[in-house]
């Protein structure tokens, strides 16, 4: 491969860790208009509230390995799966490529029986590995795949493991705060998100493999909040440090909500990554979570 076309794939592979990466979130929209209730479903993939990309585009796709609903009582039910295919365009014209839009859009209707309470949603993508290397022939490679799978390895350049969660959630009858669902890397609620109006103040904690994250003199821990209608499209967002798990914000404005949160940790042995040892030096995790404003 030649050195420019190198860099190309490299920096196409690593956009997930990059500051301007794609983001994982879940649009999950109530409606009361009529009874029962139902709510509209479907993920994000990109930058921009409520859809930015195609989650199978060609620019950077993610692959979803699970997308669930989790009701009040714990039990977890799948919905229905994206497609995981590279997009082909379905037309092409010298103006533009159109492409069909799988964002995995789907109706929840509930009954008049449905158990009141929190319906969590889900979604966590397939985990990704990025080594970097020069092979035994002083030739700089890019593989996806851990690192323990590739032969000819001379010298190891990079060895990382990128994975995304998101959630949301709708009410049904009365909130009360939802239980951890297990995630890597989680936001969860500590404010009822079933009725937040401009100016409340919204608390959520961060766990890291069911550990509070917090900040440290080893790194700087913090949760991004913004909207549509509050710095999303100036590129700027609400800022608040993780302290003992713990993270707080007021919302600015009404309308869709995102909070996200990064993190980047070693592997050893001792750490909860120990299972990772000779296949990634670190992993980088984000997560969200998206609510709405009344």
């Amino acid at each position: 491969m030649r050195p420019a076309l190198a860099l190309l794939a490299t920096s196409l592979a690593l956009a997930p860790l990059s500051a301007q990466a794609h983001s994982l979130w879940i649009n999950a929209h109530e409606s009361h208009a009529h009874q029962p209730p139902h709510a509209m479903v479907s993920l994000g993939w990109g930058h921009s509230l409520p859809a930015d990309d195609i989650l199978n585009s060609p620019n950077g796709r993610v692959i979803v390995d699970r997308f669930a609903m989790v009701d009040p009582t714990g039990q977890q039910t799948e919905l229905l799966m994206p497609a995981t295919e590279l997009a082909e365009p379905a037309m092409e014209t010298p103006n533009f490529a159109l492409f069909a839009a799988d964002l995995a859009s789907q109706k929840i209707a509930f009954t008049a029986d449905s158990a009141e309470g929190v319906y969590q949603f889900e979604a966590v993508s397939r985990p990704t590995f990025y080594t970097q290397y020069m092979d035994t022939e002083g030739r700089q490679r890019l593989a996806l795949k851990p690192r323990d799978e590739i032969d000819g390895i001379d010298k190891v350049l990079m060895s990382v493991k990128y994975q995304a969660f998101a959630k949301s959630a709708v009410t049904v009858g009365t909130w009360s705060n939802p239980a951890p669902l297990g995630h890597d890397l989680e936001i969860i609620p500590r404010t009822d998100l079933s009725d937040v109006h401009v100016g409340d103040l919204i608390e959520v904690d961060v766990l890291f493999h069911g550990e509070p994250l917090t900040v440290s003199a080893k790194s700087m821990e913090f949760i991004t909040a913004q909207s549509a209608g509050f710095g999303q499209n100036d590129g700027f967002a609400l800022f608040s440090v993780i302290k003992n798990g713990r993270a707080q914000f007021r919302v600015q404005t009404t309308g869709q909500w995102r909070i996200m949160v990064s993190h980047k940790d070693d592997v050893t042995p001792e750490g909860p990554l120990s299972d990772l040892v000779g296949k990634a030096n670190q992993v980088y995790h984000g997560a969200s979570l998206t609510f709405s404003v009344q």
